[in-house]
């Protein structure tokens, strides 16, 4: 899993207005997003492309319905490890798995807060028998099945 930088860029406002906005459609055409903004297109462009490789903006991708696509079983998996020395080999298998789609290192009982998107409830109990409580050193998962998602967003606001 990639690390989260701890080194914050500094954002002017017009680089925030254009996080905003293209956070919220990426598909604008950048000549788009230079008019409401107040820029060039090369303007806006040449901040993308600083963004993008300060590491701001990740990578560029495509939200997915996940029903659209089979995945319409989500769930949250807490993961508590025999020993710490374990933690490192478990993260290095879940960050191979696309059924993760988070892994968070958490307060608590547990160490680990998994987020996961799979077909169905067989699925998960592969999942969750076979990948992740079958590896070296976990000692417990908890799982808790999300029965609707009210809100459920990509975005970030830029803090001034």
């Amino acid at each position: 899993m990639p690390a989260i930088s701890n080194k914050v860029r500094a954002l002017d406002a017009r680089d925030r207005r254009i996080l905003q906005i293209f956070q919220r459609d990426s598909s604008l055409p950048q000549a788009a997003i230079a008019r409401k903004v107040g820029l060039s297109t090369a303007a806006v462009h040449e901040r993308l492309k600083k963004l993008r490789s300060s590491g701001v903006i990740r990578r560029w991708t495509a939200q997915v319905d996940p029903a659209a696509v089979g995945a319409a079983v989500s769930a949250f998996v807490e993961v508590s490890f025999e020993r710490s020395r374990f933690e490192a080999g478990f993260l290095a298998r879940v960050a191979k798995l696309d059924e993760v789609l988070e892994c968070h290192h958490v307060t608590g009982e547990f160490s680990l807060l998994l987020k996961v998107r799979v077909g169905g409830m067989e699925a998960l109990r592969q999942l969750l028998l076979h990948q992740l409580g079958a590896l070296d050193g976990v000692s417990r998962t908890r799982t808790v099945v999300v029965l609707s998602t009210v809100k459920e967003e990509t975005f970030v606001a830029p803090v001034a």
